[in-house]
């Protein structure tokens, strides 16, 4: 056997772990007979998403925490594309959104949503969940630990969304979101 052999050998048998590797990592393929087969008529699995009412709960509390009223349906549209795409590629916030509608339901006695706005407002400022930080060791044992993530992880990213959003972007004085084509005039006299 010579080294040649031997080399084209090895390298033929990594190239077919890497062949039979890759398939797995995708997920797209599916086991079929010897190694793997492309499933043509078979999809990719969808990521688990937030229900309506979940989501419906998180554009309340949302409208809460960034303007205290509620939104228009364009505003809505925008906050529901920011918070279905966080669920959707970041399965960790999926979580915790997850768990903050349950406790925004709990403390509400009923869905957060059905909540009138003055009610939310009042049900946020005696819980302290309208602040990103609140006082350490104040919160009530049960729930001590959930209120903390929510006001470390699900408030920063709603209102995040909110500035992302072309009514953050008119918030502070920008009459054309990035991305959209704004008075075309504009563009072609000087800015004097």
């Amino acid at each position: 056997m010579t080294r040649r052999l031997l080399l084209q050998g090895l390298l033929l048998s990594l190239w077919g772990g890497v062949a039979e590797a890759v398939p797995c990592l995708t997920g797209r393929l599916r086991a079929g007979g010897r190694g793997f087969a492309r499933a043509a008529n078979q999809s990719a699995p969808e990521a688990p998403t937030l229900s309506a009412s979940e989501l419906a709960t998180l554009l309340a509390f949302g409208e809460v925490l960034v303007e205290g009223r509620t939104m228009s349906a364009s505003e809505r549209r925008y906050r529901a594309e920011h918070i279905r795409s966080n669920a959707q590629h970041k399965p960790e916030q999926r979580v915790q959104y997850t768990r903050a509608v349950r406790l925004l339901d709990r403390l509400a006695r009923k869905p957060f949503s059905s909540l009138e706005i003055a009610d939310r407002i009042q049900l946020l400022g005696r819980h302290r969940l309208d602040a990103r930080t609140g006082p350490t060791g104040d919160d009530p044992e049960p729930l001590g630990g959930e209120l903390r993530m929510i006001r470390a992880r699900v408030v920063p990213d709603l209102i995040e969304g909110y500035w992302g959003s072309p009514a953050g972007w008119a918030a502070v004085g920008y009459g054309t979101f990035p991305g959209r084509c704004g008075d075309l005039t504009r563009y072609t006299r000087s800015e004097a």
